[in-house]
């Protein structure tokens, strides 16, 4: 059974730890990354198929994922032939 909600965090409001870890997070990678380290160990990285892997990784949070589309496409629902479309589309609206 759910009650009234009438404390703690309203909804919404972003978890404090949470930010305060993702911006700890991206300070040490900004400073890995200007301090040339990450350049110099992402080229030592002998294979290609790693340095592919870790340059995926990295598109990642650069590269928004594509979402799948479906369509749903009822291809019967005029059931006119191709030909009785256009000698449709052919009649002079003004013979009518």
């Amino acid at each position: 059974m759910k009650g009234k909600k009438t404390g703690g965090r309203q909804k919404g409001t972003p978890n404090k730890i949470t930010a305060d870890t993702k911006t700890a997070i991206a300070e040490l990678l900004q400073n890995y990354a200007t301090s040339g380290d990450m350049e110099k160990d992402f080229k030592a990285i002998k294979s290609a198929k790693d340095r592919l892997y870790v340059a995926e990784k990295f598109a990642q949070y650069i590269i928004p994922k594509q979402q799948a589309i479906t369509a749903d496409i009822d291809v019967n629902e005029h059931e006119q032939t191709i030909e009785q479309r256009l000698e449709e589309l052919s009649k002079d609206p003004d013979d009518e």
